[in-house]
């Protein structure tokens, strides 16, 4: 069953791609929901309804690099390309790992590859 209707993102989705977003958070660790929760109040007026979004945290395998409080979205277009976004605990958006890895530099934090 389909739902055409818009989410509390302004996200057009089916149920079924509803249900995983759910699972998904659950899947998080508190300071990523606390994060997510965060974002989500900030950029609510930014989303756009030619993409859907999956917010994932350290708990992911492919994020496993990612220090505590801190999540990716991977926003995927309808053209199928996939962006990722990355957010601090106080919601502040890196458009890449890079610009990630030059925060955690400016806050003193040692990353070893």
């Amino acid at each position: 069953m389909e739902n055409n209707g818009e989410n509390n993102g302004g996200e057009i989705h089916n149920d079924a791609t509803i249900g995983e977003e759910r699972h998904l958070v659950m899947r998080m660790s508190r300071l990523g929901r606390s994060t997510l929760a965060r974002v989500q109040r900030r950029s609510r007026s930014r989303r756009s309804n030619r993409s859907e979004s999956v917010f994932q945290d350290n708990m992911f395998p492919a994020y496993r690099w990612l220090l505590p409080g801190w999540i990716v979205e991977e926003r995927r277009m309808n053209t199928g390309r996939i962006y990722k976004y990355f957010y601090d605990p106080a919601g502040n958006m890196y458009y890449s790992r890079a610009e990630v890895l030059h925060a955690w530099e400016r806050l003193g934090v040692v990353v070893i590859p």
